[in-house]
């Protein structure tokens, strides 16, 4: 199956708990082993479980590619010493990278694949510059329907991208000439259109809240490609 649904102790928010790319998935702590098992068979990469700042939030403060993942500048010492060894012992080619911003909510702020980064206008210049350097790919500040929170108000994946259903068909053309990949409009969790909160995604497939309907599965499976 490319999708599942799941919830994470009750929550059909995953994207707030975790942060996948086609290399690695980084999720909070205890979740259990049938859950992390869906995790793997569905995302098929290594499954990291790990804390943020001491939070279980790891969605929220993480965002990245298969290049490279970025975590707030405050990150506890030995989280990033746990991530490391566990990418290591995974055989995760990966960086894991503390960036200086007084930003934190670096999920919620940034959206990415292995092909470009959009990430909000409150990320000065340089910032912008500076995550896209990290990621190895071309960046752009902006906004998804009036939103700052790029990164809660879409996913994008290799394959293809779903974003918050109030986008613009101007907005929508433009994301796909960034990614390089279609991108769709759409819900999730019954209605919820900040979809990046809601699932967990990449080019092998896609685990979303337990509350999304059947009609919003069929167009996440469109938008991410996993329709024939």
């Amino acid at each position: 199956m490319h999708i599942e649904r799941l919830d994470f102790e009750n929550s059909p928010y995953l994207g707030v708990y975790g942060v996948a790319t086609d290399r690695v998935v980084l999720v909070r702590e205890g979740l259990g082993e049938k859950k992390l098992n869906v995790l793997r068979e569905v995302l098929k990469v290594p499954v990291v479980e790990t804390s943020v700042m001491k939070s279980r939030i790891v969605g929220i403060f993480s965002a990245g590619n298969s290049n490279a993942i970025l975590v707030p500048w405050y990150v506890w010492d030995a989280e990033l010493e746990h991530i490391k060894n566990s990418f290591r012992e995974n055989g995760v080619d990966t960086e894991i990278v503390p960036f200086k911003s007084t930003l934190t909510a670096l999920g919620n702020l940034i959206l990415a694949n292995d092909r470009a980064a959009l990430v909000s206008s409150k990320f000065t210049r340089e910032e912008a510059k500076e995550i896209g350097d990290i990621l190895g790919v071309e960046v752009e500040r902006g906004m998804i329907a009036d939103y700052h929170a790029v990164g809660s108000a879409g996913v994008v994946t290799n394959k293809g991208g779903l974003v918050h259903p109030e986008a613009t068909d101007e907005e929508l053309e433009w994301l796909r000439d960034l990614f390089g990949v279609d991108i769709y409009v759409g819900t999730a969790n019954m209605g919820v259109p900040f979809v990046g909160s809601c699932m967990l995604a990449n080019s092998n497939g896609v685990v979303v809240g337990h509350l999304t309907t059947g009609p919003e599965i069929v167009k996440i499976e469109e938008a991410l490609g996993f329709l024939d």
